[in-house]
């Protein structure tokens, strides 16, 4: 991930993180446009396999959940289930999971395994509040962002990969999170 973490940064740099985070913080929806211009800078220089892709969005969904200071806990274990990204915090997902979301981000073709799905339903009921993101659709019972949406339908619910900052700030707001964000 290092490599595709700095050539992210320097798409980033490119266009101008400081540019970047204050019109992302006068207005969350300009995080779509920013999303698209950077996975569309990224594709024209890496080979983007499904690792690599994962890799991708991984680190740029960190660097806007910073950018629009929403909060998260990433790269936790719970129950023995790895999880990417936790919003907004542990406490509220164990306490109150219905204002919760769990993101997994899918870094190979497989996708989520039923088991692991088992695992995070039981981590979080509220299959609506469980986003994977992936390079490819999936069909599985939770919400799925991707670049590649498509028209087809499936069990999961498909979103574009471009809405999630905006889609986590509208959860934050529907469900009165008052988390303590800092600002630079």
């Amino acid at each position: 991930m290092e490599g595709i973490g700095n050539i992210l940064y320097s798409i980033i740099n490119e266009i101008g993180k400081e540019r970047i985070q204050t019109a992302i913080t006068l207005n969350v929806t300009v995080s779509k446009q920013y999303i698209q211009m950077i996975i569309d800078r990224f594709n024209g220089l890496v080979n983007l396999n499904d690792e690599n892709v994962g890799s991708l969005y991984e680190a740029l969904l960190h660097f806007m959940l910073t950018t629009r200071t929403l909060p998260s806990v990433r790269k936790v274990t719970i129950e023995r289930m790895n999880l990417d990204v936790v919003i907004p915090n542990l406490h509220t997902l164990k306490d109150f999971p219905e204002k919760a979301i769990i993101i997994q981000i899918v870094k190979d073709s497989q996708g989520i395994t039923e088991d692991q799905q088992k695992k995070i339903t039981t981590i979080q009921p509220n299959v609506n509040n469980i986003w994977v993101v992936t390079k490819e659709p999936l069909t599985g019972n939770y919400v799925n962002y991707t670049a590649e949406c498509g028209n087809e339908k499936s069990i999961s619910q498909r979103r574009n990969l471009h809405d999630i900052i905006v889609d986590i700030d509208a959860f934050l707001e529907k469900t009165n999170d008052r988390s303590f964000r800092f600002f630079h």
